[in-house]
């Protein structure tokens, strides 16, 4: 598995559609779309020309900003290096904007985001962020999402 990561691009969308959580809500073509405007980026990691996963970076998040939201990688290319990847893209772009820090929300019941977060050095905030419906299911099929997210924060300045 050869991966790289960059800016989506139109090749990537139909590949990304197949793979979307919640399709009604057609976030791939939203965050194509305001990644136009310059509001976010929006990355995909690839193995060859395939896209395997994606990300957000969010440059208008209020108080989180920047903030990484809506990672994924497809099941195929997981605990290959992909999500790492991702991050790594992302907090890239914020450092090039500018910013010192990166924020994200997680479910505390994602077992498999959580200890990523950590070995990539984010760090619980102790702040919380309360969830009606998600837009995007956090936890795998069959357990029980929390009603709030943990936030996290990741240095740019520290080595």
């Amino acid at each position: 598995m050869v991966l790289t990561v960059s800016q989506a691009t139109d090749a990537d969308l139909e590949v990304l559609r197949q793979h979307q959580d919640r399709p009604e809500l057609g976030l791939v073509d939203e965050h194509f779309r305001q990644q136009g405007t310059g509001r976010i980026i929006f990355a995909v990691v690839r193995d060859g020309e395939r896209p395997v996963g994606s990300a957000v970076i969010d440059f208008e998040a209020g108080q989180l900003t920047p903030e990484l939201r809506h990672m994924y990688v497809f099941k195929s290319a997981r605990r290959q290096g992909a999500g790492r990847l991702l991050t790594r893209f992302i907090e890239q772009a914020a450092r090039e904007r500018g910013y010192t820090a990166v924020f994200l929300a997680v479910d505390p019941n994602n077992y498999k985001a959580v200890p990523l977060y950590i070995s990539l050095e984010y760090h619980p905030t102790g702040e919380h962020l309360f969830v009606d419906e998600p837009e995007v299911r956090q936890v795998e099929e069959g357990e029980t999402p929390s009603t709030h997210y943990a936030i996290y924060k990741k240095s740019l300045t520290a080595l």
